[in-house]
Formats: C-alpha cells, structure tokens, sequence
C-alpha cells in the first residue's frame, strides 16, 4: 500500500524550526524518516509501539537490557584490568589468558539472552496493570525485503515472534504508518498497537 498522503508547508523546515512548534524541550521533534530504509522505519514503528503500551499503564521489565548492560560493563573491566595491570608480559601471562576466557564466556552469554530469550521482543512488561494483563512479550518483524510490519504480542513464556496460540497479532503494510512525505502516522501505529493489547487482556478474562 502507497504511503498516506499529507501536505506540510512549501519549504522544508529544519529541526529548530519543528523544535520551536513542538513547544521547546519538553517535546520530541517530529523526525523525518527515509521510505527506502527499512531498519529505520522499523525503528520509529517500535518506539511508538512502546509508548503505546507504557501508556496504557503496563510496567516495562528491563532485566534482560539491564542483564546486558551489566554484562558488557563487566567486559569492559575485564579489558581494563588487561590493560592497565602493574607487571609486564611474561609476569600477566595467566592474568591476559583468564581475562581473554572470561571476556569469551561474557560475550557468549549476552549473545545467549538475545538470540534464546529476547529473540525478536522489543519490550517486556510485568504482570498488572489495568486489566490485570499477565506479563507481555511485545515483538515486530519487518523483512528486509518487503512492507509488512508484523506486531505481535504474547504472554511472557510463549516464544516471542512466533506468534504463540494465547498471543495476537497483526500484519500491515508500512505504508499505512507513514505519510508520504517520510513523517510517522503515530496516531495510527499506536491505535493499532493499544486495540491488539485490549484484544489480548479481553482474550485473558474470559
């Protein structure tokens, strides 16, 4: 589906200009997408997903980000503590081979919490809320060769991405999100995004 058609001024205006109508700092500025970037218009999808749902009351779960966070500080120490140790080589040998395993194992788990448990989820969220909506896996695809955004929420437990049978989902075409001059139809994104999310708690109460 083409691109929503929406008329903004002649001249382009530049991001001082869209910052003062935004009412100075308080605001985010409106951001101009490329229609030819597919990770870019997936990453504006995502973060109106996510302000979608936090609006909806659902406390956002950072464990696993904040998991990582620790894990790569942790690596970071280790390559400090390479660096910068007192005695020269041949005295840190054993050190540099125990700070070269450790960083290994490290990296391996941060790799293992974003291919095994984090796979496509962009958010996690705890359990309550208005609804009493149990813990959500919130997750989005959009190939790198095609148009269709697929957002899919599940219970934490159930595979994230794969659209599990207690989860909902739904597939559109970027073009419905987008205006054709590269700006985001967030109304609409969030729309979508916040009916999935009633259709999922509505699903549970029953």
């Amino acid at each position: 589906m083409p691109p929503r058609q929406r008329k903004r001024g002649g001249a382009e205006e530049d991001v001082f200009t869209l910052e003062a109508e935004a009412g100075g700092e308080g605001k985010k500025v409106e951001e101009k997408i490329n229609l030819w970037d597919g990770p870019s218009l997936k990453r504006a999808l995502d973060e109106a997903v996510i302000e979608a749902v936090s609006e909806q009351g659902l406390a956002v779960d950072n464990t696993y980000t904040d998991l990582k966070i620790a894990l790569g500080l942790a690596c970071c120490g280790l390559a400090l503590l390479a660096q910068f140790y007192p005695k020269k080589h041949p005295s840190n040998f054993w050190l540099l081979v125990g700070c070269v395993a450790a960083y290994v194992v490290l990296s391996t788990l941060m790799t293992v919490i974003a291919a095994v448990f984090e796979k496509d989820a962009i958010l996690f969220t705890k359990a309550g809320g208005p609804g009493g909506a149990p813990a959500l896996a919130v997750s989005s695809k959009l190939p790198r060769v095609g148009d269709t955004y697929t957002l899919t929420i599940v219970p934490r437990g159930a595979a994230p991405g794969r659209g599990g049978g207690d989860g909902v989902s739904l597939s559109k075409g970027v073009g419905q999100y987008f205006h054709s001059d590269g700006f985001l139809a967030k109304d609409a994104i969030k729309a979508d995004a916040g009916a999935l999310l009633q259709q999922l708690v509505d699903a549970k109460s029953k």
